[in-house]
């Protein structure tokens, strides 16, 4: 394994797990203690207070221990600038930057929230801040400024000493999160002149969940945690003895070393960009002006290759490198900081962040820089169509057929991962982002690839050893999905999105990705079966799948996969299409998945609260309002918009002396809204558009068949015949069926087997 994301984290050094051990097994007392256990483990803290102190340049009583980086920004940026706001009695000011670490830029928003001005500094499209434009921004009002010693994906490097003079020139007090810094370049703060600054020990060798916060002598800081007067009352709660140890160890080896690091560091960044700029459409982000950046960081992207699969590939060949900021991975979104520069969006999903440390070789930088030149070429087009014979997927092959699972968070795609697992496969797993759901109900109680879900994936994933990545679809999924649910509502017809779903974006995207992992086959947890024809749809003498309902009728789910193309299919399995929902429950619960009892999804995914009406409303979807009308005419009551009514309906609709009246015919150009007794609803023909058939020659002649009109709904036996135009066809039903709803998708069967399916346009 080749270790290349020494920004997110580093190694922790031997020394420093010794040192844990030591105090985790001997020491027993709570630093605020009194008795003697109690005055052993104060006396490890001060002493790794000392030493932590002396790495920085700042006397002991200058250190407050956080809980690493994060915490240590929230409370320089909040608890200086509350501090100072009182102290002056002003409104407050704040001054920063677009390409601070999103610990500070949440700190930041926080303080807006409290009444706080912020100005954030312009950069220019290497990422640099020109002092002039700090002096020009600072108010009589400014508390505060917080710019870091080195740029978190970049590298680039800030002239402190210089940007602090100028802040505190101004009367601002000014803090530095020096954490991408310390360890890669010596830090002195008293060299450097700030106020206050954040280090973190998992970035020196140190363990996780350990940080100081450098508050120089006389600075006040309001404590940003309610507790006890820990810390001497900066930052109250319990001080994590044994890792504060383990911080200490680290950051006297650190000071140690550090002359030795750099200029190490600084030779293998060399020697890693100047074989990484010899690869096609190769570029270098940030200030690359000689000493311009800390040795160690380089955030590379190539043309036309997303960074987020280039990143994968690399995994998987054991190489772990990232696309940002470890906090902000699981965004997908391109980084913050890359856009800041004014690169396009595309351009900075390109990106690649590779960060080297104190424990990274020659060896290393040559393999990653051999591996890349591959990898590039077989992710480098997006807009390849995915294919049984695609040359990407020929590029490397694994031991192991690799098989890339579709993973939704639920059990049932759980399932056939295990399964798969079971069976020898090299399994990947991969969940589609197609919402941003974050902050609202979904996130917390999971809908269909919800935050909540993609988390359940991931664990699923980590229990049973594989891979698991996230990929964006969310504009895709908008543009296909979303955006066709409200265009149909508002011309008054039912559409069903996850038929849409499947169709237009999950097979395809997710078979692309499968070729940029050299992964030979897609499996996802749909109840469907497939086998194969000799000679059936596509050209003489291929093999087409038949695509078959599962064994178990009442969870199949092949009307929702008609529209899926058979060259894809061909490409596709169904573990559990011979299974029943209690035998995947079974399967779960043997393989002790996370979420093997977890509740099926009932909602959809997108309105995650079940009110469909006020998602159109919001998104622009309303029909025209208007009148309830009867089957005669008459009117029966007004109505706020026909997007509130489907074929079919029967809440909202006044009743009858003779029964309860249902919604029959929606007509979105007048606003009226006929309704009518149940048996009005009956229909035994109607027209279906844009039809895609799996069976070759599917509609060329009359036929017999089944048509099934919604998923939960018995298939009837009917005869379908060509349309008007060869996309269509008219179905005449043996037995009338009740809320044929325009929208609404029709699947024609065969037995078991799906000959094809289209969209109800129209009743008889």
């Amino acid at each position: 394994m080749t270790y290349l994301d020494h920004n997110a984290t580093t190694p922790v050094r031997p020394e420093v797990v010794e040192a844990m051990t030591a105090v985790l097994c001997d020491v027993v007392g709570n630093a605020s203690s009194t008795h003697r256990d109690g005055r052993r483990a104060r006396a490890v803290v001060e002493e790794a207070r000392g030493v932590v102190a002396a790495w920085l340049g700042a006397g002991a009583d200058e250190i407050v221990f956080v809980s690493g980086g994060t915490e240590g920004d929230n409370l320089a940026v909040r608890g200086l600038a509350l501090a100072e706001r009182a102290r002056r009695q002003v409104t407050g000011h704040v001054v920063s930057s677009p390409l601070e670490h999103p610990a500070v830029l949440g700190a930041l928003d926080e303080l807006r929230r409290e009444g706080f001005a912020l100005t954030l500094l312009p950069v220019d499209g290497c990422g640099r801040i020109e002092p002039a434009a700090l002096r020009a921004a600072l108010r009589a009002d400014t508390v505060l400024v917080t710019l870091a010693a080195a740029n978190h994906e970049l590298g680039n490097r800030s002239d402190v000493a210089a940007l602090a003079a100028i802040a505190r020139a101004g009367g601002a007090l000014f803090h530095c999160d020096a954490v991408a810094a310390a360890g890669k370049i010596g830090f002195d703060v008293a060299a450097a002149g700030v106020d206050a600054a954040t280090v973190s020990a998992h970035k020196i060798g140190g363990p996780q969940g350990a940080g100081a916060l450098y508050v120089r002598r006389g600075v006040a800081l309001h404590p940003v945690l309610a507790g006890g007067h820990q810390e001497h009352e900066r930052r109250p709660g319990t001080e994590n003895v044994a890792a504060i140890a383990g911080f200490g160890v680290a950051a006297r080896l650190c000071a140690a070393e550090q002359a030795e690091v750099t200029e190490r560091l600084r030779a293998l960044t060399g020697r890693l960009e100047r074989r990484l700029l010899a690869v096609d459409g190769a570029r270098l982000h940030g200030d690359t002006s000689a000493g311009a950046r800390v040795p160690g960081t380089t955030n590379v992207a190539f043309a036309g290759a997303p960074g987020q699969l280039v990143a994968i590939n690399l995994d998987l060949d054991g190489i772990r490198v990232s696309t940002g900021a470890a906090c902000t991975s699981g965004s997908l979104s391109p980084s913050a900081v890359l856009l800041a520069l004014g690169l396009p969006a595309r351009e900075a999903g390109e990106a690649v962040r590779i960060s080297l440390g104190r424990t990274t070789t020659e060896a290393d930088v040559d393999r990653v820089a051999a591996a890349l030149p591959a990898i590039v070429a077989r992710v480098g087009s997006r807009d390849r169509a995915p294919g049984p014979d695609s040359a990407a997927a020929r590029v490397t092959a694994p031991a192991r057929e690799r098989v890339l699972v579709a993973m939704s968070g639920g059990v049932d795609s759980s399932t056939a991962a295990a399964l798969l697992v079971e069976a020898g496969f090299d399994v990947v797993g991969v969940t589609l982002k197609l919402t941003d759901a974050s902050g609202t109900a979904a996130s917390i109680g999971g809908r269909c690839c919800s935050p909540r879900d993609i988390a359940d994936a991931r664990a699923t994933a980590a229990a049973l050893g594989f891979p698991h990545y996230v990929l964006d679809e969310t504009a895709a999924f908008q543009r296909h999905v979303i955006d066709d649910f409200v265009d149909q509502h508002r011309l008054g017809r039912t559409p069903n999105p996850c038929v849409r779903c499947n169709e237009r974006l999950k097979f395809g995207p997710l078979l692309t990705f499968a070729d940029a992992i050299g992964a030979a086959a897609l499996a996802t947890g749909h109840y469907a079966r497939l086998a194969r024809d000799e000679g059936g749809a596509g050209a003489p003498g291929s093999t087409a799948p038949r695509l078959l309902r599962a064994l178990d009728r009442d969870k199949d789910q092949s009307y929702f996969l008609f529209g899926v193309t058979p060259a894809l299919l061909a490409r596709v399995r169904f573990p559990l299409g011979a299974m029943t929902k209690a035998d995947v429950r079974s399967v779960a619960r043997r393989f002790a998945l996370p979420n093997a009892d977890k509740p099926d999804s009932q909602q959809i995914c997108f309105i995650p609260d079940g009110d469909h009406k006020a998602f159109l409303e919001s998104r622009g979807g309303s029909g025209r309002p208007g009148v309830i009308r009867d089957q005669g005419g008459a009117a029966l009551g007004a109505h706020a918009g026909t997007h509130r009514f489907t074929v079919g309906q029967r809440k909202g609709v006044p009743g009858a002396a003779g029964g309860p009246r249902f919604v029959l015919r929606v007509e979105p150009s007048t606003g009226d809204v006929v309704v009518g007794p149940r048996a009005a609803l009956a229909r035994q023909g109607l027209l279906v558009s844009d039809v895609r058939w799996l069976a070759a020659a599917g509609g060329a002649d009359p036929r017999r068949c089944e048509v099934q009109i919604r998923h939960h709904a018995a298939a009837t036996p009917a005869w379908i015949a060509p349309g008007a135009d060869p996309a269509s066809v008219s179905v005449r039903l043996d037995a009338p069926a009740l809320g044929v709803a325009p929208g609404q998708a029709a699947v024609f069967y065969d037995g078991d087997r799906v000959l094809g399916g289209g969209w109800i346009a129209a009743g008889p």
